[in-house]
């Protein structure tokens, strides 16, 4: 697969497509990287034995020795060709990624913006080429998601999948949004906010709430069932 060909897949792509295609990708990808340490030993080794191998001696073993030397050799290019095909695969994997990244990173920032300055005013959110929350700017401060509090984090999150799911609504393809006991660490302020964008977005999609929590989603005008141990 050369360069072109890869960022021509990478634009024919959709939302959910790209996700799925991303991590199966990304799982190959750390495959063939964590076998390029085993591959250069094994290079090693059979470049020692190459040249080991072609010494003097009777002739019988000068004959096995040449014929194991050019089995070694021949071996040595297959594991040299592996390992220059797994070096392209990976910088065409990375390069798919970038550009798949930045074709999805301004559209996705642009629809999260207007929730996460509502939730947390004069703030926002950047994403890493993973498509990740990356880093959350707020009074002038940088702070990287992963070091915000448990219920920030889990805010952010949600935000971000609804923000996905705008742009699937944008392109015409149904969306759905479902919370599985979400917002268990959000203070009540902030849960009244979140609350407040899960009512807007359940007019242009459907929503559904799995909670134990039932007393906590009144305030939603909402269809409410109830699992009852048969």
């Amino acid at each position: 697969m050369d360069c072109d060909t890869a960022r021509r897949a990478a634009e024919g792509l959709d939302a959910d497509g790209f996700i799925r295609r991303r991590d199966t990708l990304r799982k190959k990808r750390d495959t063939l990287q964590s076998q390029l340490p085993e591959l250069a030993g094994a290079v090693a080794r059979l470049e020692e034995q190459a040249r080991t191998l072609g010494g003097e001696g009777p002739a019988s073993r000068k004959a096995a020795a040449d014929e194991e030397a050019e089995a070694a050799a021949a071996a040595l290019a297959r594991l040299r060709s592996e390992a220059d095909t797994l070096a392209l695969l990976l910088k065409v994997l990375k390069e798919a990624q970038q550009d798949a990244a930045r074709r999805y990173l301004a559209p996705v920032t642009r629809r999260i913006e207007p929730y996460v300055r509502r939730l947390l005013p004069s703030a926002s959110l950047s994403f890493g080429e993973d498509l990740k929350p990356q880093l959350l700017t707020r009074a002038g401060r940088e702070e990287a998601a992963e070091m915000l509090s448990k219920g920030t984090q889990e805010q952010i999150a949600i935000l971000t999948r609804l923000a996905f799911a705008d742009l699937l609504i944008d392109k015409g393809q149904p969306a759905s949004l479902v919370l599985d006991d979400a917002l268990v660490f959000a203070d009540d302020d902030r849960f009244d906010t979140m609350m407040e964008i899960l009512a807007e977005a359940s007019g242009r999609m459907q929503v559904l709430v799995l909670s134990c929590r039932a007393s906590a989603y009144r305030a939603l005008s909402a269809t409410r069932l109830s699992i009852r141990p048969a």
